[in-house]
């Protein structure tokens, strides 16, 4: 068993990214906690070269640049399970994306173990290890960090190491190796959140309302993110997405009909009266208001070509020998449509995922036949 190195100075951590310039392969996970905050606080990070194991404390070390610089060098692939999330972290705290960068998740699901396979199962396959998810509920800001914090974070990287190149080797054996990069790429460089007036369409009853109500949910749902970044409040400490939509459809002017709300909780009331109701005036007078919205399933033929595109993703998949779930999610071929019918707002500025990179050349002449 290798004992990690617990890394909790600047001298300590440029030493280590040094060393790691040298490395091939560097396996990360990061631990962090997301509880209150729009971000996660980000409590550890983990990293394997196949020689040294460190354990970074980011609460005590200011400068994690070299750390930041290692993640971008061309010369190292950075390996990640499933990392949606350590992305974020990386960009927010870092401003950097991991490249290049091998998702063991996708590579999973390319090989046929399936497309959500969890880290602890992919140890089970390859290493036949079990590993004991005991901390995976534990809060990282603490200090000191407990024994079994330490062994439970060090395993997360050290394993993911072990697992890359038999993994690896079967993405190769399958000629699916392009594919596993650009895809873990893609993941890494997807932007999750809407531009700052397009923030009203995340709220899921917003298509209930008219041209004004919109438009006040336009400014309140702007507002409310504006409030969240600046306290790094999760959004829904603010203000919820149906108090939000019941003050878009009452859009009322006066505190005393703020109270009339009854899905308004009297303490956003007591904080935000006056800023809610500027806001709502704004809305209001606006003259510039969204389009209405319709849901996709509202489409006459929404039925008939969601079930032919399935019907092509399942036979170009079984032809390509591609996880068809890999290929087309539910969620990819109602991005298709939605751009396509321009429903619940979407005014299609970018290529949907299926008629972009690996997917396009496999399914663009027959889709756009069936679209």
């Amino acid at each position: 068993m290798i004992t990690p190195s617990y890394i909790d100075t600047q001298t300590a951590l440029n030493e280590l990214c040094q060393h790691y310039q040298s490395a091939s392969v560097l396996a990360i996970d990061t631990e962090f906690v997301r509880e209150r905050t729009l971000h996660a606080a980000l409590g550890l990070i983990q990293v394997f070269d196949g020689k040294r194991l460190a354990l970074i404390d980011p609460l005590v070390i200011d400068d994690l640049s070299p750390f930041w610089n290692l993640l971008t060098e061309p010369s190292i692939i950075k390996v990640i399970h499933a990392g949606s999330e350590d992305f974020e972290v990386f960009k927010h705290n870092g401003n950097c994306v991991p490249s290049p960068i091998f998702d063991t998740q996708v590579a999973a699901a390319l090989v046929g173990l399936g497309p959500s396979l969890g880290y602890a199962k992919l140890v089970k396959e390859f290493c036949d290890i079990e590993l004991d998810k005991g901390e995976s509920r534990t809060n990282w800001l603490a200090r000191p960090l407990r024994d079994a914090q330490l062994e439970y974070a060090a395993n997360d990287a050290l394993y993911l190491h072990d697992l890359y190149f038999p993994l690896l080797e079967r993405v190769k054996e399958a000629g699916r190796l392009d594919i596993c990069l650009e895809e873990s790429s893609r993941l890494a460089n997807r932007s999750v959140t809407r531009p700052l007036m397009k923030k009203y369409l995340d709220v899921s009853n917003a298509w209930q309302l008219n041209a004004q109500q919109l438009s006040v949910l336009q400014q309140l749902t702007a507002w409310r993110f504006e409030k969240a970044t600046a306290r790094n409040m999760a959004l829904g400490f603010v203000v919820k997405d149906i108090e939000l939509f019941h003050l878009a459809k009452m859009m009322p002017e006066s505190k005393s009909q703020l109270y009339k709300i009854e899905s308004l909780h009297p303490m956003v009331i007591k904080r935000y009266a006056n800023e809610l109701l500027a806001v709502i005036k704004t809305g209001v007078e606006n003259n510039e208001k969204p389009e209405t919205l319709t849901r996709l399933i509202d489409y006459p033929e929404y039925k008939q070509k969601f079930k032919a595109i399935k019907s092509l993703i399942a036979s170009v998949a079984l032809e390509s020998n591609i996880p068809p779930e890999m290929l087309a999610s539910k969620k990819l071929i109602h991005e298709v449509l939605t751009q396509l019918w321009k429903a619940e707002g979407e005014q299609g500025e970018y290529a949907p995922i299926l008629l972009s990179g690996w997917r396009k050349a496999l399914v663009e002449d027959e889709l756009i036949k069936l679209l």
